[in-house]
């Protein structure tokens, strides 16, 4: 059939339009958050045929813009830095960093009181540089994320988030924890 394209395409938008304009939204459902997160690597590369083990860690943040649709469903968009990772291996210094944007949707599960879980699918466009001594190479890449967390609100309109996030950029997979607060407006 010729319209089933287009409205596979309009069908997602129209849900998440027919969602936000509902008369039941209220005050409240949009929100703003910063988190301070540590990023852990522990792969092999190889550097001019030498197996070389990358393992080290390192300090970014993530800030998010965030809209909750209703105590279940939320989507967000978010600017993750990963930090950067110094380290040496057979004499050579090497270097890595990334950020990205992130968009991502969440499932949440009060649990009563002031505790909510909730886990986290997003897709992030991210670009970094990786450096071997003086020379350094730009990389990019678009790709999947999933992290699940625990918040807990301190009243309406604040809250705090501990969450664990895995990434994947190209072949080399990223564990994020992050230690979060939110503000509802």
């Amino acid at each position: 059939m010729k319209f089933d394209k287009p409205f596979r395409a309009a069908f997602p938008l129209l849900l998440i339009a027919s969602l936000i304009c509902s008369p039941d939204t209220h005050a409240g459902d949009f929100y703003v958050g910063a988190d301070l997160n540590r990023s852990y690597v522990d792969e092999s590369i190889d550097i001019d045929g030498a197996g070389v083990r990358l393992d080290g860690d390192a300090t970014g943040t993530r800030l998010t813009f965030g809209y909750a649709f209703n105590d279940y469903f939320a989507a967000e968009l978010a600017h993750t830095d990963f930090g950067d990772l110094e380290q040496s291996a057979l004499g050579l210094a090497l270097s890595a960093e990334a950020d990205g944007q992130e968009l991502a949707v969440l499932g949440r599960l009060p649990l009563g009181g002031r505790f909510t879980l909730f886990g986290r699918l997003g897709y992030i466009s991210w670009d970094g540089e990786v450096g071997v001594d003086a020379v350094s190479e730009s990389i990019s890449g678009d790709d999947l994320s999933v992290g699940a967390g625990l918040e807990f609100a301190f009243g309406e309109n604040l809250s705090a988030s501990l969450s664990g996030t895995k990434y994947r950029l190209d072949d080399l997979d990223l564990a994020v924890l992050g230690l979060g607060i939110r503000f509802r407006f």
